[in-house]
Parts: structure tokens; sequence; C-alpha cells
């Protein structure tokens, strides 16, 4: 039997490629407001709602009920199907749970329908009679329902549609040799999420149950929002690189305006710096060419100023905050060329990418330059921008030394589009790197490896942070080997962690390992401990240009990071998006991240390439 505290804590999840998705627990408890069988996005791949909370389900023997399903009330756990499920498998497009109750088995499959807003759920008991109650709302994924809303039916034989407003928000398709629907209109009161209660949000929610059908030992009910088709189980594989391919594809949804890279399951929307860092393990590594050419070719079109969107809201509107999307779109712009050699795309987006240096060299009110440094106004305006009630927590105004990295990067990204696909021998951008790189080896270097950032007035930040590792790891290094080997081996003794690296040294009086507790608590520890898998990423790059490829060093690396790939082998190819920094490093934040797996994979076939 599941132990029911921890099988509430134990969370799955199945992208739709839209948006959508399904998600709960392995004993089918909602324990998060975002947790649903059917999560649909209204405005492609935006404006995510539920639609379809889950089933009550009973499997009848002999004139008596025995629960399939578990809920989670303040004080109880009812029914109580955990006591009888007995194993439960995570496939490619599917979840399944088997249960014993001594009379008969039971199968129960959830199906996840790929580039549709649909789940087909399929039982299979060796007898008995199933009582099949779908518990539906209509809301934002990030809120919760309290009784009020009105739901009307419409019953076409096997085919029973539900509205609201009028409007059809759910349609079912049941098939069985058997079925009766009954009509029942209740409310189900006090449903309580206890992950989303433990971080201080929304938890208590009221659903409501249109009408339940009973069938056949066998049956089969497909719930779609708009349209659906057929659908197969797939198993996931066994081969880690194969698995994480196919997660990484799961974070590629198709959008009204395009293609999409969601950064992560649940909450998370579509973000064009995450868009832009995972771009290669999620697209140019699946050879998904095209929709990395369509997702540059979009933002570029919303070119600010030369800032490139932050993040979409959900009117898909988009708007503008990180001062380094722009220098992190250039560089995946460098990765699809090389992956791609398409010679001619680069000379049509290239003067979008001249308008970008020029605003940010020139100043646009938020980036300026100074002493040869690339400084920004506000906050937050870097990866680190956690924020509560008006207060940032990592502000880091100044010239931030990634954000530096990234734009000597970017020149010289420039210089090597100019000189090789312009056929233009200037020097412009070369010069102006130098300059750059001149500056910020003179300004950010001191004994233990680079700070972190300099403030307004030129004073330097010393706190031991992971951004100094992209001083080497970018394709164009802005310090010498020297001064890479200090910052490296800094990374290791203070940061490097087996889930990835973490974000404040634990020397730091700032440092904070648990991520738990109410936004506050959260979001001043976010970038002050936890562990970060993406960057393991970045420290691979630099791991390997300072060894030179060594062989035997990758092999260590693998060692190092391994309960990582067993964590993602154990999860469908999914990584999250943190990692608490001390023992037993529980996970947190979004269950699935895009960069996670997108860096990690990346930087797996790199070491399995050498």
């Amino acid at each position: 039997m599941f132990n029911v505290e921890e099988c509430e804590r134990r969370e799955w999840i199945l992208p739709l490629r839209t948006g959508g998705y399904s998600s709960s627990t392995t004993c089918g408890i909602n324990s998060r407001t975002y947790h649903g069988f059917l999560v649909v996005p209204l405005n492609q791949p935006h404006k995510r709602f539920l639609v379809l909370s889950k089933f009550e389900d009973f499997l009848i023997i002999d004139g008596e009920e025995y629960p399939i399903n578990t809920n989670r009330y303040i004080d109880v756990y009812y029914p109580e199907g955990y006591k009888y499920l007995i194993d439960f498998k995570w496939g490619k497009n599917y979840v399944k749970w088997i249960y014993d109750y001594g009379k008969s088995k039971l199968e129960k499959t959830l199906i996840a329908h790929e580039y549709e807003n649909a789940i087909t759920v399929k039982y299979k008991a060796e007898r008995g009679i199933l009582k099949i109650c779908p518990l539906i709302t209509f809301r934002s994924h990030h809120l919760v329902t309290l009784r009020g809303a009105y739901f009307d039916t419409l019953v076409e034989g096997n085919k029973i549609d539900v509205f609201k407003d009028n409007i059809p928000i759910l349609h079912f398709v049941v098939n069985s040799k058997m079925l009766k629907t009954e009509p029942t209109g209740y409310w189900y009161y006090n449903f309580f999420y206890v992950l989303d209660y433990e971080m201080g949000n929304n938890h208590k929610e009221d659903l409501y149950n249109p009408f339940c059908i009973y069938t056949d030992s066998e049956a089969s009910i497909l719930a779609y929002y708009d349209k659906a088709s057929e659908v197969k189980e797939e198993d996931a594989p066994a081969d880690l690189l194969r698995l994480m391919s196919i997660a990484a594809k799961d974070f590629v949804v198709k959008g009204k305006r395009g293609w999409a890279i969601i950064a992560g399951y649940h909450w998370f929307n579509e973000w064009g710096r995450d868009t832009f860092i995972s771009m290669e393990g999620i697209l140019l590594l699946n050879n998904l060419f095209d929709q990395a050419k369509d997702i540059i070719s979009r933002y570029l079109s919303y070119e600010n100023r030369g800032l490139l969107p932050n993040h979409f809201t959900a009117d898909g509107e988009p708007m503008y905050l990180g001062v380094d999307v722009s220098l992190w779109a250039i560089n995946a712009i460098y990765s699809y060329y090389l992956y791609t050699k398409d010679r001619e795309f680069i000379k049509k987006i290239y003067p979008t990418l001249q308008n970008i240096i020029e605003n940010y060299i020139k100043g646009n009110g938020i980036v300026y330059m100074k002493e040869g440094l690339l400084f920004h106004r506000g906050a937050p305006r870097t990866w680190m921008d956690a924020s509560y009630d008006g207060h940032i927590v990592t502000a880091r105004e100044g010239a931030a030394v990634e954000i530096n990295a990234l734009f000597y990067n970017a020149l010289m990204i420039m210089d090597y589009f100019t000189k090789n696909i312009i056929n233009d021998k200037n020097t412009y951008y070369a010069d102006l790197a130098e300059k750059v790189r001149n500056s910020f080896n003179e300004k950010f270097i001191t004994s233990w490896g680079l700070y972190d950032y300099l403030d307004p007035n030129m004073k330097p930040d010393s706190s031991i942070r992971p951004n100094q590792i992209f001083a080497i790891s970018l394709p164009f290094s802005i310090v010498d080997e020297k001064t890479s080997k200090v910052v490296l081996s800094t990374i290791e003794s203070e940061l490097l962690r087996p889930f990835g690296l973490s974000t404040l040294s634990r020397k730091d009086p700032k440092y904070k390992p648990i991520y738990r507790g109410d936004r506050k608590s959260r979001d001043e520890a976010y970038h002050n401990g936890p562990i970060w898998p993406w960057l393991i990423g970045a420290y691979i790059d630099a791991k390997l240009k300072i060894e030179k490829n060594n062989i035997i060093e990758s092999k260590l690396i693998l060692d190092k990071i391994k309960p990582l790939l067993d964590y993602s082998k154990t999860h469908r190819g999914f990584i999250p998006e943190i990692f608490e920094d001390i023992p037993p490093y529980l996970q947190g934040g979004c269950i699935a991240q895009a960069w996670s797996v997108a860096e990690v994979f990346r930087s797996l076939n790199k070491l399995l390439s050498l």
C-alpha cells in the first residue's frame, strides 16, 4: 500500500504541447491548484484554465462500492482508494494506476493527447461495474473555485457536453458495452491542497459534479475542450538521452502566434530569457530548426529600443524587463547558425541585431555604457529577479558580471557574423569588444574570482555567486585561462552540488538553503542558496574549456551529477526548477523547468560525445 502523505507529494505531469497539461499525484490526490486531469489554454498557449479536476470513481462488485480515487479534505482522506493501489507507472504520454480489491484487479490509465486539449481515461477491471463522476470547474489554474458557478449539461447518447454561460467548456465521449447516465448537480466542498497550504497560497476549493455514469467493467472516456482524435499509449524509453529528448520537446508548444517554449510547468508561461537559454537543448539538439527560426523571428519582431520581451501576458502582450534577454537571444542565434549554417536567415535578421547592439552602446534609458562596461538602471533586470511586496531581494543594479560577459560575447558574435556572413571586414564590433574585455578584467577580477556586480558608483559586490561562471562558459570567454582557473576553483569549492550550482556561498550571511513557507520566505531564499540545475550546463562548458575536453575529467563530472541524472530518469526525463541546498535536497519551484531539462540534456550530450 502507498503511504498517503508521501503520495500527495509525488507529482506527475503530462504536457499536451498546447500550453495545457494533465497533472496530479501518484495516488490521484490533487495537492495543488495546478493539479487536474485537464488544464487548457484559452488563448493558446496562454491563459490556462482548469476544466476537469478529476473523476470520483468506484468499482462496484456484488453491490458493494470500492473506491478508486482519493481526495484530501482538511482533516481526512476520502474516499480511500489509495489503500488498494499496488502500482503506478508514468509513461511517455500516460500514467497508469493498478488496484487490487481482492475480488478484482483494476487498471486505470490516463492518456494525454499530443497537440490537443484532450485526455482519454481507460478503465479495465476483471469484474464489476464502474461508477464515474467527473468533478469540474472553470477557472484560472492559479486560482480556486468556491461554490457559485453554474454549469449545464447536454446528453446525446454516449456524448455529454458541459456548458458555462451557454458556452461549451468540456465534452465527454464514453465508450463501454453498458452506459447509464445519472444527472446529479452536486457540489463537493473543501478540497484541501496541502502543497499550496504550505506555501501560503489558495488551498481550499469546491468542485461541481454534473452527472455520474455507470459502465461495464471496461470503459473509455474521452474528455476534451475543443477537438480530439484517437490516441494510444506510448511507453517511455529506458535510455536517459531519449527520455530527456522527449521531456525537452514537451515544453515546445504551438500558439496562435507561432511556436513557443513554456518556461516551466505548472505555473510559468513563455519567458524570453528562458526561451533563449533553453533553445539549444530544447530545439536544436532535437533538430527542431524550423521552430527555433520561428521563435527567433517572432521575438525579434517585438524588438523595442534594443530590448526583447521578458515575458508575455495572458493576452499575449509583450512585457519588457530583463536586460539580458537580447544578449541571450544573440547567443542562441549563434548556436542556431552553427547547427544549420542558415546564412540567409542571419542576413535577414542582421539589421535587427545591429539595432539591438547600437541601443545598448548608445543607451536606451535602461542600459548605458560607463567606463567600458554595460550598466543597467532599475531592478530586477537580471535572472536573479525575486521580489515581494515591492521589495527586490537581489537587486544587482549596476554592471552585473554575467550581463557584461554576455555583452562581450554578443559583440564577438556580431563581429563573426559581420566578417563571415555579411562579408564586411569592419572591426567595429571587435574593437568595442576589446574595450569591454579590458575594462572587465580591470574592474571585476578579485583574488577568488570575479565580483558579482558593480553598483552604479563602481563599488563591487563580493558575494560568491554562480554568475561569474558565464565569463568562461560562453562561446567567447571574456577572461583568460589563468583567471578562469581561479573562478572554476571557487565555483567547485563553494557552489558545486550534486544537483547543480548553489546560488550563494554557505559562508555568506545572506545564505538561505531552504526554499519553503510563504512567498516572502521563499523569495528571500530563491537566489540566496537553493541549487539551480540549469547552471550545471555553464559549469560543464567552463570545465571542459579549462580541462581541454579531457575524457577522464568528463567522466568524473558525470559521477558528480549522477544524483541529478537519476532524478531525471525516475521523473520521466523532467528536472525541477530548484533543489534545496541541504540533504535530502528536496525539489522546489516548478516540477518541470525548461532550462533545467535543456541544459542538463545539452551538457549530457556534450560529455558523452567526447
